[in-house]
């Protein structure tokens, strides 16, 4: 099945520029499952799936970023 890009990347195609199609397809996954749960994500989340996708950020800091999102500052 061929890729079809989600709003997301629609909306921020650089973001995507540099994935695969796998790699486009997980990080729509990703953004669709948890829009199911109510969240809505903005460009720099966006931005953090994709780093972690590409491997530029590991899952500890990529939930560091998150948490620091949530909380309004690093948690301790």
């Amino acid at each position: 099945m061929a890729y079809e890009p989600c709003r997301y990347a629609q909306r921020w195609p650089d973001l995507f520029e540099p994935l695969d199609d796998e790699q486009k397809q997980h990080v729509s996954d990703a953004l669709a499952n948890n829009r199911l749960e109510g969240w809505e994500p903005g460009r720099d989340d966006v931005s953090d799936l994709v780093d972690r996708e590409l491997g530029r950020i590991d899952t500890a800091e990529y939930i560091r970023r998150t948490l620091s999102k949530v909380t309004g500052g690093d948690p301790a």
